[in-house]
């Protein structure tokens, strides 16, 4: 039986990783030494094919699958069978955690094909409680949650983006995958302090982050996943480990691929220097936030 209290806690420092893409393929398996490990889209690998894919990638390398298709604040529950599958791959990475993204994916009888935002009420709050407690229970495992970008504000929210992780990470125990570059494009869109938005949210439950590179396109800072990743972003994950230890870090490619793999090693080297405290806060010491300070 899976126990929410000590799951993140048994959940070990996994380091600087890589998205797995067929089409890095090649390069990935060309500099083993040089990455941590890979991230798996679950939902590319979910028949016999993929699973056989899967098992080859894990002799060679530790594998997190991350998953798009759980739709965890659906009102209608989860899907059984699309979670038992989920669960195959799961195992057989034999991961510490399984990651998915805050979102909704699914309605009745409808594929959305889109990583819709939640509504932030109490309401869908008490819903995701319930589906991510069957999740984990079920997986038996930790349940870690990304925040995605989104065009516009629901309105009527009765909480913030940072009440609503807080509280659902206080009640099921679940943890977080602060996506950096999500934080930072929608602060851009949207008009916020990017930095005020990190502090807000459960540092203490922070399992892996997300890096990657977005494109402007009329005027909108888009989560493209296809150039390096800016300057910008960099400094949000140093902020971040200034307050929390990092036990995983990816870096996400997904289009627009380099014709030199080390465009992309280079990323993940830096990104593992952040997270093993190499690169610090130059900031004077009284500046700096305290160790405890995660909300």
């Amino acid at each position: 039986m899976y126990d929410p209290p000590t799951g993140l806690k048994n959940v070990p420092r996994v380091g600087s990783g890589l998205g797995f893409r067929r089409e890095l393929s090649e390069g990935i398996m060309a500099h083993r030494e040089s990455i941590d490990f890979v991230e798996l889209l679950t939902d590319q690998f979910l028949n016999a094919r993929g699973i056989r894919e899967v098992e080859k990638i894990c002799d060679s390398f530790p594998a997190i699958p991350h998953g798009v298709g759980l739709s965890i604040g659906s009102a209608f529950g989860i899907d059984l069978d699309y979670l038992r599958k989920v669960k195959r791959i799961s195992d057989l990475t034999q991961s510490p955690y399984y990651s998915e993204h805050l979102c909704i994916t699914k309605a009745p009888g409808i594929d959305i094909g889109h990583l819709s935002p939640l509504w932030f009420t109490e309401e869908a709050l008490e819903v995701t409680i319930k589906n991510v407690d069957l999740v984990q229970t079920e997986l038996e495992k930790p349940l870690v949650l990304e925040n995605v970008t989104y065009h516009f504000d629901i309105p009527n929210a009765s909480l913030s983006q940072e009440q609503f992780f807080r509280e659902l990470v206080n009640t099921t125990g679940c943890g977080m995958l602060l996506d950096i570059t999500n934080l930072y494009i929608n602060s851009v869109n949207h008009g916020f302090d990017a930095i005020k938005s990190l502090q807000g949210m459960p540092l203490h439950a922070v399992v892996q982050v997300h890096l990657a590179g977005g494109y402007w396109a009329n005027g909108i800072l888009i989560d493209g996943h296809c150039e390096p990743v800016q300057e910008e972003i960099w400094q949000l994950l140093v902020e971040l480990t200034e307050r929390v230890s990092v036990k995983a870090c990816v870096l996400e490619h997904d289009d627009n691929y380099p014709g030199d793999f080390s465009v992309l090693l280079s990323q993940v080297q830096r990104a593992k220097s952040v997270i093993d405290g190499k690169v610090g806060d130059r900031r004077p010491a009284h500046e700096r936030p305290s160790s405890g300070e995660s909300n």
